[in-house]
């Protein structure tokens, strides 16, 4: 989501997962005092520099007295790996993110500093906290939000008599099915970095059917149901698309650019992804529409993914003078200037009431209809997060390679949980 248009401010209360491949390899990063009596902190960001460099530069021009040294994930796995080793080995980068997937550690290691009740934390919802939150502390700032949804190519989907996009699961099998016939290619997305969107849409749509809100997941967290019993409906559910070819064995190992690459050259008729891809489908011939995932068996059933996204955090152990610094940029980051810069560029949503507004006209439908209807939704492990998304993963590749059954697969989930504490 980039180019003229502004984002919004909204208020959430679940989950998020990861919006983006990273580029460039950890290197070691310094902290303390720079040259001509500057402080120089470090920044490891989960965030690629094409979307957070910006605001790199605006707040070093604001604040010349501070340089920031900010290196790069590579990709989510390779983020976390790289952060934790570098707490464990005691050198934290004095700025860093919170993910999805690592929050819960960083979070009981100590490594992140309390910022509850910190000024520059003004404007963003208190609901939008609740996953950098332990024991009352607050440990992560989260300024913008993500939608993932389902982009098809319409000229794919006339070809096979579809001239609107189907609202049910089992409606979306069959018109892949006459795509598939048609010689392009259905569906694809990638599982391979995190877990499938589709089945997190789907999965969402069934328990909104059953009547459920809120944390959708809680019976299982809390002990009272198990994953076989409340998922093993929606892997059967999602596996039967798989049976029929409309998500196909070579989804397994594709990486998102290398999908993103078969809709821009319209050989692909519908891609799981969101607004951080807007900009490149855009400029591409496609004619291309946007829809929430179909649903469970209700046609007024469908959602989408989302939530808040990653929290920026603060070494717990970094110098006061450190730490002072980062709280300005944290500050500068959550101002109208700073959140203008990231979220155009990040393809995010702004969270914070310091800068609000529209978002893309091709979006505006699903973020109207359903994420601020809270139609939105994303698995947040409450414990071992990387353990769980790893497994899950792992259980959604077996069933489209048609090695294992839904249930095998909600099993396996229920087995490695039980391990968990």
């Amino acid at each position: 989501m980039r180019g003229n248009t502004k984002k919004f401010a909204l208020k959430s209360a679940v989950a998020v997962a990861a919006t983006a491949a990273m580029v460039v390899p950890m290197a070691a990063c310094g902290s303390g005092t720079a040259g001509g009596g500057k402080t120089k902190i470090s920044f490891y960001s989960y965030f690629k520099d094409n979307q957070i460099g910006e605001v790199v530069k605006g707040f070093e021009k604001k604040n010349p007295d501070i340089t920031l040294d900010v290196q790069y994930g590579q990709d989510p796995a390779q983020y976390i790996s790289t952060l934790q080793t570098r707490l464990a080995g005691g050198k934290a980068p004095t700025i860093f993110n919170l993910t999805m997937d690592n929050r819960t550690d960083v979070m009981k290691s100590g490594a992140a500093l309390d910022i509850s009740g910190e000024d520059f934390l003004y404007g963003i919802d208190d609901t939008n906290f609740a996953l950098f939150q332990q024991d009352g502390k607050t440990y992560g700032m989260p300024v913008s939000a993500w939608v993932g949804v389902f982009f098809y190519n319409k000229d794919i989907l006339k070809k096979a008599g579809c001239d609107k996009f189907p609202k049910t699961w089992d409606e979306f099998i069959e018109m892949g099915k006459k795509i598939n016939s048609n010689g392009s290619t259905a569906f694809l997305e990638d599982f391979n970095t995190q877990i499938a969107g589709s089945f997190t849409g789907l999965l969402a749509s069934y328990y909104g059917e059953q009547g459920k809100s809120g944390d959708l997941d809680a019976d299982i967290w809390s002990g009272k149901s198990t994953f076989t019993k409340d998922w093993t409906p929606v892997f059967k559910k999602w596996e039967a698309a798989a049976k029929a070819g409309v998500i196909p064995q070579k989804s397994v190992g594709l990486s998102a650019d290398q999908i993103k690459q078969e809709f821009v050259s319209g050989n692909l008729g519908v891609m799981r992804s969101g607004p951080w891809d807007l900009p490149d489908l855009q400029k591409s011939d496609i004619d291309f529409g946007v829809a929430p995932f179909p649903a469970y068996s209700k046609e007024d059933g469908q959602w989408i993914n989302g939530g808040p996204d990653q929290g920026f955090a603060i070494a717990s152990k970094a110098s006061d003078k450190e730490q002072a610094a980062a709280k300005k940029f944290l500050a500068y980051l959550n101002s109208e200037e700073g959140l203008e810069a990231f979220t155009s560029a990040a393809g995010t949503l702004s969270l914070s009431s310091k800068y609000n507004a529209e978002p893309p006209a091709e979006l505006k439908d699903v973020v109207d209809n359903y994420f601020k209807q809270n139609k939105f939704y994303w698995v947040n492990w409450p414990k071992s997060p990387t353990v769980m998304s790893t497994e899950d993963i792992a259980q959604q590749q077996k069933i489209v390679q048609g090695q294992i059954s839904a249930k095998e697969a909600a099993k396996a989930l229920d087995a490695k949980w039980a391990t968990l504490k």
